[in-house]
């Protein structure tokens, strides 16, 4: 129903005193019971029926419009708010920046996306079974496990970086970020943590197969490996083949075998090589030499206390992957 003029909001507040309730005044004169309810309400605080001053411009977009906009965000979040405005086809009338602010007022925020693995419906089966049959272990006994990762660094790593720069600055060789093709010079290193914060670090061949991969444990592994030991790695290839089964076999290393595909999340060595790489990356190292360098300091330096409180929170993980029945967690 559209706007109703002062004077049949006179009748209404002239009805109303003569004794006529809110029904009786919507049905002789049709009108909605809420209208003349909110008008009397209006009336009573404001001692008039006239419309009042209103702070800034009427908006250009409805109600109806707003939610729509939000619905079309939801139904796709990866939308950006221009072609959101496009498909509600009120690009014509709204800007760009009005719709985002409709969409963070709703708290639609445009964020960073976060990238994790491929789960098909196999693998998120495989990590809840998984999860359920380890969760019931002995905490205790995720001390005697050996975690471990391959992991590869780049002299310039392709990430994106916040700065701080005055306006029409922005190429300015102080304030960009320098690339070069495919990262320039890169190195892959093997690592393995234990529950006392010991660690051992190996740097791998240029192209890791199964041979170079055995090489690496012969060097590495028995470092921190012992008969009371389970050693943990995923399932890329190399772990897998049978030269390199043969050989954990033939060295009589205790393995856990059921290790469930796609799953970095329960892996806590991954989160050891995030602080690791934050701390290569401040030291901006520019041939391959200053990264391994930089690479094997700061692995050794991390505190022990880190990778203790990282075997403290497997309980913890194991159980986000059961409530979110299988599929991506916040680790």
């Amino acid at each position: 129903m559209g706007k109703i003029d002062n004077s049949l909001r006179n009748l209404i507040i002239l009805k109303r005193n003569q004794g006529a309730s809110f029904r009786q005044i919507c049905t002789e004169l049709n009108l909605a019971y809420s209208t003349v309810r909110n008008l009397w309400i209006k009336f009573v605080m404001t001692k008039s029926v006239s419309d009042l001053a209103k702070s800034g411009r009427p908006s250009k977009c409805t109600v109806r419009e707003k939610r729509l906009i939000s619905r079309i965000s939801r139904k796709n979040p990866f939308l950006t708010a221009r072609e959101v405005a496009t498909n509600c086809n009120i690009l014509n009338r709204l800007s760009v920046s009005t719709v985002r602010r409709y969409l963070r007022a709703d708290g639609l925020f445009a964020r960073r996306a976060s990238r994790k693995p491929f789960l098909s419906k196999k693998n998120i089966r495989n990590r809840k079974k998984w999860c359920s049959a380890y969760l019931e272990m002995d905490p205790e006994k995720w001390k005697t496990f050996i975690f471990s990762d391959e992991v590869r660094f780049q002299t310039y790593p392709n990430i994106s970086r916040l700065v701080r720069r005055p306006c029409n600055s922005r190429y300015s060789r102080k304030y960009i970020v320098e690339t070069i093709k495919y990262g320039g010079s890169a190195i892959m290193v093997w690592g393995a943590i234990k529950a006392d914060g010991s660690r051992v670090l190996v740097r791998c061949p240029k192209r890791l197969n199964s041979m170079g991969y055995v090489h690496v444990l012969e060097s590495g592994l028995f470092q921190v490996y012992t008969p009371q030991s389970v050693f943990v790695q995923d399932n890329a290839p190399c772990h897998k083949s049978r030269s390199t089964l043969t050989y954990l076999d033939h060295k009589h290393v205790c393995m856990l075998a059921d290790w469930p595909p796609q799953s970095p999340d329960i892996n806590i060595i991954e989160n050891i090589w995030s602080i690791l790489k934050a701390k290569v990356q401040k030291r901006s190292p520019k041939s391959e030499n200053e990264l391994w360098a930089a690479i094997e300091q700061e692995y050794y330096s991390i505190d022990d206390s880190v990778i203790i409180d990282l075997y403290a929170s497997i309980p913890r993980r194991l159980q986000a992957v059961l409530e979110a029945k299988g599929e991506q967690t916040k680790y």
